[in-house]
């Protein structure tokens, strides 16, 4: 496979940023008093692990996104 712009391809270091923005996305977790905080810790730890996959399978689809674009703007071709 060749690429009729292959100085696009250097623009592959760019996959740093969503990393970066995934890694330093802080979240300030609120405290809510309730009676019955056995029930929401195992919520809010149900939760937790859920939004955690969810977030690796957006940087995921982030970084592939990206570097798909830039796969094409090079035009990859077969001679």
């Amino acid at each position: 496979m060749q690429f009729k712009n292959p100085e696009i391809l250097y623009f592959l270091w760019l996959l740093i940023i969503p990393i970066l923005v995934h890694l330093f996305q802080l979240q300030k977790f609120v405290k809510v008093p309730f009676t019955n905080v056995a029930f929401l810790q195992k919520i809010i730890q149900d939760s937790r692990k859920s939004s955690r996959l969810k977030k690796w399978l957006i940087l995921a689809t982030r970084m592939l996104l990206l570097s798909a674009i830039l796969f094409t703007f090079s035009q990859p071709f077969f001679s």
